[in-house]
């Protein structure tokens, strides 16, 4: 008798494209393996260390730095475009309104995360809780 119920690929919700710099022939990434957003630069990605929470899953396997990785993403509901004043926030930083329809970088982490900075636009791409 087959089961009722079960993971389908609509279940993950948000997808995206990030590199893993540390990926290598000799450090490769596996297909389900699990990662964390990296700070080391635009939507990058490493593994996830002992006792970190479940935030990206590989979606197929990578062995060179710069190949694109296909991850389902955990804990936020999208990723937006957003205009921000002031300095420009870093990446892994959270954003918080400025009261001027922009962002600023947050006073405390919020659950958000600045994925890609544009200096020359102004512009950041949020992962959004």
């Amino acid at each position: 008798m087959s089961r009722v119920g079960g993971v389908v690929p609509d279940s993950y919700g948000l997808s995206l494209t990030v590199t893993v710099p540390a990926a290598s022939a000799t450090n490769p990434v596996h297909t389900d393996e699990l990662l964390v957003f990296a700070t080391t630069g635009p939507y990058q990605a490493a593994k996830a260390p002992a006792g970190t929470g479940v935030v990206l899953k590989a979606k197929h396997p990578v062995t060179d730095a710069l190949e694109p990785l296909g991850v389902h993403v955990y804990g936020y509901s999208r990723v937006d475009k957003f205009t921000f004043s002031g300095d420009a926030p870093a990446i892994g930083a959270s954003v918080e309104s400025a009261g001027d329809g922009t962002v600023r970088t947050a006073a405390a982490a919020n659950g958000s995360f600045v994925l890609y900075v544009d200096t020359a636009r102004s512009y950041v791409e949020v992962a959004m809780p």
